[in-house]
């Protein structure tokens, strides 16, 4: 499952003031199962969704629509945590990037050079 569409529905829970407790009775499942699905370690199906969203007095849309939705990086670090220290991830993460790009170039002109060719 998504990362988005999970966070999306932990959004959308959190702003209308329902436990996870609650949404998981709701679904006849059980806390830990929907924190799973809000963490996007676990699908969802179509009818949870729609029991999400009839229960918060939404269209599915307002759910499905983050699947689609183009996302910044910073969007996965919603969490607790201030904004200063998602931007710090953020800058690390693209960092190691960095050191990946270089080391995958220099890997390839070292193949180059002793004559292999991909």
């Amino acid at each position: 499952m998504s990362y988005a569409l999970g966070s999306r529905i932990k959004e959308l829970r959190t702003n209308h003031k329902i436990s996870q407790e609650q949404m998981a009775e709701v679904l006849g499942t059980t806390r830990q199962r929907y924190s799973r699905i809000e963490n996007g370690q676990v699908d969802i199906s179509f009818v949870m969704i729609k029991k999400i969203a009839n229960y918060l007095g939404i269209p599915m849309s307002q759910i499905t629509s983050a699947e689609e939705e183009k996302k910044e990086l910073v969007t996965f670090f919603r969490e607790k945590s201030s904004s200063e220290n998602v931007l710090n991830c953020v800058a690390k993460i693209e960092e190691i990037l960095r050191a990946f790009k270089a080391h995958e170039k220099l890997y390839y002109q070292m193949r180059m050079r002793d004559g292999f060719v991909d």
